[in-house]
């Protein structure tokens, strides 16, 4: 038999989901739209449910079931924010119902995706590095000697948390992430416009930057410098091997891209050998195969565990 977990990256535009099997092949994957903060969930659930059913259809047992969130998330697995999704139960109970009594955890996605990028990617050069996510939000996780730093309260991604540099914007009271994350671009530019694009989303505004929108080109301008600069103080701060850039925005070669890093080189070459900026080593969503990295830990942790003690015997079967 065919033996598979169940991945699933959960973002703020969409869902990915897949069976995937030891070697980090997909067996199967699928799509959902959670555009408009996914009330309930029920783009993400109908797509775990989906790909569980393939499963079953074609024989292939799964022995786990992982997801990424976008949210503050415990170290036990306790999704503690709805800054993203508008979840009403508890995602680890949710898919738990659907998964027929295997092993189920709720992860950050950005860990997830330093776990990906750890196994898969930048991890086979680097034993740490800073992963930095960029996309509808902007978060960091940290890898140190192989090893993912999760913090006392599994919140040590907190980057779009930071502050951004009063002369960008003398105006701006907000944080990092709603500046020059894809929702703060995009968010950015309809305030100053009043324009809802064609293309929505930070997409959007990177295809009006490059037809010449000066409104457009000045948001992406403070957006990758606020965010190279922000990168160059965690270099201050941790001082890591190397900085992975990921993520949706991160990952394109755009403009925004490409404004990141020059910032980040301009500021962190103020001292000797920064640690490099590198895109991403993973050629499929780290995101996803961090949490299939996950899943089979999980199973196997499942599977070497000891059966529960029995409980006292009943009057019945002492007497029998």
């Amino acid at each position: 038999m065919t033996e598979a977990v169940l991945a699933l990256d959960v973002g703020g535009t969409k869902a990915h989901g897949a069976l995937v099997d030891r070697e980090y092949r997909l067996l199967d994957e699928g799509f959902a739209r959670t555009a408009g903060r996914d009330p309930g969930l029920a783009a993400t659930l109908g797509l775990a449910a989906e790909l569980l059913e393939r499963a079953r259809n074609t024989g292939t047992a799964v022995r786990a079931v992982v997801a990424g969130f976008p949210e503050y998330v415990s170290n036990e697995g306790v999704v503690t924010a709805h800054e993203v999704l508008d979840w009403t139960v508890q995602p680890g109970e949710a898919l738990a119902g659907l998964a027929g009594g295997v092993p189920v955890r709720i992860a950050s996605d950005v860990k997830a995706g330093a776990l990906g990028e750890l196994a898969l990617g930048r991890g086979r050069e680097h034993d740490g590095f800073v992963y930095v996510s960029l996309g509808t939000g902007i978060s960091t996780a940290i890898v140190l000697d192989r090893t993912l730093h999760d913090g006392v309260r599994g919140e040590a991604i907190g980057f779009g948390e930071w502050s951004v540099p009063a002369e960008l914007d003398p105006e701006w009271r907000g944080n990092l992430e709603g500046f020059a994350s894809g929702s703060g671009i995009a968010a950015r530019y309809l305030a100053r416009t009043g324009t809802e694009l064609a293309e929505g989303g930070a997409r959007g505004v990177l295809q009006a930057d490059a037809s010449g929108d000066p409104v457009a080109a000045e948001i992406v301008d403070t957006a990758a410098v606020a965010i190279g600069r922000a990168i160059a103080q965690l270099v201050s701060l941790l001082d890591p091997p190397a900085i992975v850039l990921a993520g949706g925005l991160g990952s394109a070669d755009t403009r925004l891209a490409r404004g990141i890093r020059t910032e980040y080189e301009r500021v962190a070459s103020r001292r000797p050998s920064p640690p490099p900026l590198l895109s991403s080593g993973v050629p499929t969503n780290p995101g996803l195969l961090g949490a299939a990295a996950l899943a089979w830990e999980l199973a196997t942790a499942s599977e070497a565990a000891p059966p529960p003690a029995a409980g006292p015997a009943s009057r019945e079967e002492r007497t029998a």
